[in-house]
C-alpha cells in the first residue's frame, strides 16, 4: 500500500494536463492498427505516416538524466491502440475476454497509470511500447506513456514495428532513431541500458545477416539495439546489442542469454485457441524464465486483447489483489499456488486441449506399461525440471518414479510445495518416489514423508515394494545410516529377501539413490554392495540410480561390478532430472554409454519377458539412447 501511495502522490503531484491538451490526446486518429499477431488486423492496415500530429508539441523536454537499468530485466510487450482496436471484422469488442478496466482508452493517464502500477506489482521494470513510425498514433501517444511513468522508476522503450508493412532502407532506419533520440531518448522514464536508449525492432520484412548490417549503418545515435532473431542470426558478422523472439503464440522461447520470452495464452478472436491457458503452467514457465538468467526476460504481452496473450487483469482471471492471477504469479516469481479467483472467474469455460501425437500414442496404445524415471529434480533456482516435466507430460498413462533428491536443497516440505510442485507435482498421484540424501537435511525428512503422504513408504523406512504389470518394482532407501544400516543384518536387507521371496515375478526392477556403479562426480557407492548382491542372487534384472547428475548406462553386472551377460544386473544411472549437470571422472570399464550436459527422463517399456529402454532428452538436446533386453 506504501508503494501505490507513493505513486499516487508522485504522479498526482506531477502530471498536471490543460483540458486542451487531454482533449486533443482524446480525439487522435483512429486509423486502425495492427495486430500484434504479427499480421494486420481484418480489414486494416498499418498506421499511416502522415497521420496527423494530435500533441501541441513533438519534442519531450530533457527533463534530466536518464537512468541507466541493469540486466536482466523483466519487461512485457505493450499496446497503446485502443479504443480504436476495441472494434474490428464484425467483432465489437475484438477480444474473447473483457479487462477489468473495461474497454478502456489509451489515452486516459487513469488508466496509464493502473497499468503502471500493474506492471510494477509483476516485477516488471518496462514496457516496449509498439511504435509504428513518426507522426502516427503510436507516436503520438508516446509523450503521454513518459509522463505518467515520471518518478515511478518504470520505464519505457520504443517496440520498433515500421518494417513490419514497409521495406525499409538504412536512411528511413536512421531518420526513426535520429527521431526517437531527439524526442524520446533524453527523457528519464526512457529505458536505457548502458547509457544508452533502448530499441527493439521486429525486423519482419527482412531477415539474414544484411539486417544486422542496414541496423548498424542506420544507428548514427548510439542507440541500444535488440531485434528479432531469425535463422542464422548468431554467425552474423555484425551483432546488434541482443536479440529476442515474439511468439505470442508459444508458452516459452528461449534464446540462451541473450532473451526469455513467456505468454500465457493465444485465443485470436474469431479463431481456435492455438495456446490455451493454464496458471499452472503459467506459475512453472515464470521459474523458468528467472532461473534461465536471461538478458531480457520478456511477456508477450501485457495487453493484446486480440490475440487473446494479455496479463493484464480481466474478468475471467480476476483476483482479489485487483491485479489479476497472471500478474500475481508474477508477483510472486511463480513460487507457490497458483491464486483463487474470484467469483464467475473461478470457473472459467474450459478450453479443450488438444494432445500431442506422442502423448496420444502413449494413453491409446494400449498393452504394456510404461515407466518414467529420473532422480536429483527439483530447485526453485533451476528450471530443468520443468523440461524433464513437459516430457512426462507426454505420456498421462505411465507410472513415474523419482531417484531421490527431489527437492532442493534441504528436502523441506516448503520446498516440495514451492519447487517440485509447481513441476513435478502434477503427476504425483501415479508418482512411486524414492528418497535421497537431500531429503534427510530435513530431520526425518519429514517433508519429503509429508508431502508424498504414504505413496513414499513408512516414515523411518523408505522403502516399499509394488507390482506393475507382469513385473515386481522395489523401491529401496539407500541412505544407510537413517534406516538401520544397509549390511546383511539390517531391518531394510532383511526385508528385501523376504519381499523377494514373496515375489517370484520373472522381471524385477530396483530403484533407490546412491548408484552402486557410477563414473560420475560421486563415483561407485560400496554401502550398496550388500543390497546388489541380494539383488543379484535373487535374479534381478534392472536397478536405476540417481545422485550423479548425468545419464550413464552400464553392461549386466554380477556383484563384483564384473560384465555378466547370462545373469548380471543392468544399472542406469538417471540423475538428469532437473537440478544441474556433473562432469564424469574416469570412465568405469563397464560403463557403455554416458552423457553429462543433458537433462531427460528414461522411459522403460516393460513386456513380459523383456524390456526397451529409451533416454528422452530435454528441447533442444540430440542425446539420447535405446535398447531392448530380456529378462532372466
Amino acid at each position: 500500500m506504501g508503494k501505490l501511495l507513493k505513486h499516487w502522490l508522485s504522479r498526482n503531484g506531477l502530471q498536471i494536463f490543460s483540458a486542451g491538451s487531454i482533449l486533443t490526446l482524446l480525439l487522435t486518429s483512429c486509423s486502425t492498427v495492427v495486430n500484434l499477431g504479427r499480421a494486420p488486423l481484418p480489414n486494416s492496415t498499418a498506421p499511416a505516416a502522415n497521420t496527423p500530429v494530435a500533441v501541441a508539441t513533438r519534442s519531450i523536454p530533457q527533463t534530466g538524466a536518464s537512468t541507466t537499468v541493469t540486466l536482466p530485466l523483466r519487461a512485457a510487450f505493450y499496446y497503446d491502440w485502443y479504443p480504436e482496436s476495441w472494434s474490428q471484422n464484425n467483432f465489437d469488442p475484438y477480444s474473447n475476454y473483457q479487462p477489468s478496466q473495461g474497454y478502456y482508452n489509451s489515452s486516459d493517464p487513469a488508466v496509464i497509470q493502473k497499468q503502471i502500477d500493474a506492471m510494477e506489482y509483476g516485477n516488471i521494470s518496462a514496457g516496449l511500447v509498439s511504435w509504428w513510425g513518426q507522426q502516427t498514433p503510436s507516436d503520438q501517444r508516446f509523450p503521454l506513456l513518459l509522463q505518467t511513468a515520471a518518478n515511478t522508476g518504470f520505464h519505457w522503450a520504443v517496440f520498433y514495428e515500421t518494417g513490419v508493412k514497409a521495406n525499409l532502407d538504412a536512411t528511413q532506419m536512421q531518420s526513426d532513431l535520429e527521431y526517437i533520440h531527439d524526442h524520446y531518448a533524453g527523457n528519464p522514464s526512457y529505458l536505457h541500458i548502458n547509457g544508452r536508449f533502448v530499441v527493439f525492432v521486429y525486423n519482419s520484412s527482412k531477415t539474414g545477416c544484411a539486417v544486422t548490417d542496414q541496423w548498424k549503418q542506420a544507428d548514427t545515435v548510439n542507440a541500444y539495439l535488440v531485434l528479432k532473431v531469425f535463422s542464422g542470426y548468431r554467425s552474423c558478422t555484425t551483432q546488434p546489442d541482443g536479440w529476442y523472439q515474439y511468439s505470442p503464440s508459444t508458452a516459452i522461447d528461449a534464446q540462451g542469454s541473450y532473451s526469455y520470452t513467456i505468454s500465457p495464452g493465444y485465443w485470436k478472436m474469431g479463431a481456435n485457441p492455438q495456446l490455451p491457458r493454464d496458471l499452472n503452467q503459467w506459475n512453472i514457465d515464470i521459474r523458468t524464465m528467472v532461473a534461465s538468467n536471461a538478458q531480457f526476460q520478456l511477456i508477450s504481452s501485457f495487453n493484446q486483447w486480440g490475440d487473446g496473450s494479455a496479463i493484464e487483469s480481466a474478468t475471467a482471471w480476476a483476483t482479489s489483489s485487483g491485479y489479476g492471477a497472471y500478474l500475481d504469479a508474477l508477483h510472486n516469481n511463480g513460487v507457490g499456488q497458483p491464486p483463487v479467483l474470484l467469483g464467475s472467474a473461478a470457473t472459467p469455460t474450459p478450453i479443450p486441449i488438444q494432445p500431442s501425437a506422442q502423448a496420444t500414442q502413449a494413453s491409446t496404445g494400449g498393452g504394456d506399461p510404461v515407466l518414467l524415471a529420473a532422480g536429483d529434480i527439483s530447485s526453485c533456482t533451476s528450471p530443468g525440471d520443468f523440461a524433464t516435466a513437459r516430457i512426462i507430460e507426454q505420456f498421462p498413462n505411465a507410472t513415474v518414479i523419482t531417484l531421490g533428491d527431489n527437492a532442493y536443497e534441504q528436502g523441506t516440505l516448503q520446498q516440495f510445495q514451492d519447487c517440485y510442485d509447481p513441476a513435478w507435482g502434477q503427476f504425483k498421484d501415479r508418482t512411486h518416489p524414492a528418497i535421497g540424501n537431500h531429503e534427510y537435511l530435513t530431520p526425518g525428512a519429514s517433508g519429503y514423508f509429508t508431502y508424498f503422504d504414504g505413496a513414499a513408504g513408512a516414515p523411518g523406512k523408505g522403502y516399499y515394494s509394488f507390482n506393475l504389470g507382469s513385473w515386481h518394482l522395489i523401491a529401496l532407501n539407500s541412505n544407510c545410516s537413517d534406516v538401520g544400516g544397509c549390511g546383511l543384518n539390517s531391518p531394510e536387507v532383511q526385508w528385501l529377501k523376504a519381499d523377494l521371496a514373496a515375489n517370484q515375478a520373472k522381471c524385477t526392477l530396483a530403484y533407490w539413490h546412491h548408484p552402486r556403479f557410477s563414473s560420475g562426480e560421486h563415483g561407485n557407492q560400496v554401502q550398496m554392495a550388500t543390497i546388489w548382491d541380494v539383488l543379484y542372487q535373487e535374479g534381478a534384472d534392472l536397478v536405476l540410480s540417481g545422485h550423479d547428475h548425468d545419464y550413464e548406462r552400464f553392461m549386466p553386472m554380477d556383484a563384483n561390478g564384473n560384465p555378466d551377460s547370462t545373469t548380471g544386473i543392468r544399472e542406469f544411472v538417471v540423475g538428469t532430472g532437473g537440478k544441474n549437470y556433473y562432469k564424469f571422472n574416469a570412465i568405469e570399464p563397464t560403463s557403455q554409454v554416458h552423457a553429462a550436459d543433458v537433462f531427460g527422463v528414461l522411459k522403460l517399456t516393460l513386456h513380459a519377458d523383456s524390456y526397451d529402454w529409451q533416454f528422452l532428452p530435454q528441447p533442444g538436446k540430440t542425446f539420447t539412447d535405446s535398447g531392448t533386453a530380456m529378462c532372466h
